[in-house]
């Protein structure tokens, strides 16, 4: 009797445990974007997919009353609720720095997040990557810095669909944007450079999280025999030089999740990205 009452106490535990983990799963993704700004001269999308209930993934999209396009995607370091709870300390912090009457410069928005949050971050041994960018419709000028994140990636996806679909292949080659500084919760004090480029309208800006490129991708050889490695930024270009113009997020994320062929996610998976129309 002792031990069904045991065994019962501990899946009520258990059941008590997952609608929490379901209620703080709802909190973290309404504290992501639920709309995205729609204009004719840009598109903007994003997907996320938590690997657990919570994750540490996220992204902002913010338009300033100026007419400034501000994109973000960060990775904090681990997952689960710690993970979750900076993410949803940096997401408050960005907002805050964002809806200023003149925001700083990217790399000073990403000094004063490091400023605010290193302490707790490094006595917790967790870091953050990220991608912080602004986007000015009227020049097309932008304007990105990089605390440790994956390099984004800028190309014509409109050349290189048009290329594809008159002769199957096509020269347009992926410019991965290499300034890049240390992740956030690294150094007390942040410091790097800003870069800048101007974008041409069929360009898209995408970011990613590591949950993206490090998909297990499994293949199979003509004698059977299965490898396994992981998708990374060449393997992701191979997939993107495959997507029909306009490019859909939410179907370039099906094709990277089939990639791995059932294997279970292992880290949350996002994509952010502006295409010039």
């Amino acid at each position: 009797l002792s031990q069904a009452r045991l065994l019962k106490r501990t899946q009520e535990l258990a059941d008590k445990m997952l609608a929490e983990l379901e209620v703080a799963r709802q909190i973290q993704s309404n504290l992501l974007r639920q709309t995205l700004p729609e204009s004719e001269t840009e598109s903007v999308q994003a997907c996320c997919y938590p690997a657990r209930g919570v994750g540490g993934d996220f992204f902002e999209v913010y338009v300033h009353p100026q007419g400034d396009l501000w994109l973000a995607l960060g990775d904090v370091s681990g997952k689960g609720v710690p993970a979750a709870l900076f993410m949803a300390s940096a997401i408050s912090v960005v907002r805050r720095e964002l809806s200023q009457d003149n925001p700083p410069e990217p790399n000073l928005v990403m000094q004063n997040l490091n400023s605010i949050l290193s302490e707790d971050l490094i006595s917790n041994n967790c870091f953050i990557t990220m991608v912080l960018a602004r986007y000015t419709p009227d020049t097309r000028q932008l304007v990105y810095a990089n605390a440790g994140h994956i390099y984004p990636l800028v190309w014509s996806h409109r050349q290189l669909a048009a290329d594809v679909a008159a002769s199957g292949t096509s020269l347009v080659e992926p410019n991965f944007l290499k300034t890049r500084g240390v992740p956030l919760g690294i150094l007390p004090i942040w410091k790097a450079k800003a870069d800048s480029l101007v974008l041409n309208p069929g360009d898209v800006f995408l970011l990613t999280s590591d949950g993206i490129t490090e998909v297990t991708v499994t293949q199979v050889d003509a004698l059977g025999k299965k490898t396994t490695a992981m998708l990374q930024q060449e393997g992701m270009w191979e997939l993107l030089q495959q997507e029909s113009t306009p490019l859909i997020l939410s179907h370039l994320l099906d094709r990277v999740r089939s990639c791995s062929q059932g294997e279970e996610q292992e880290d949350d998976q996002t994509l952010l990205s502006l295409e010039v129309l």
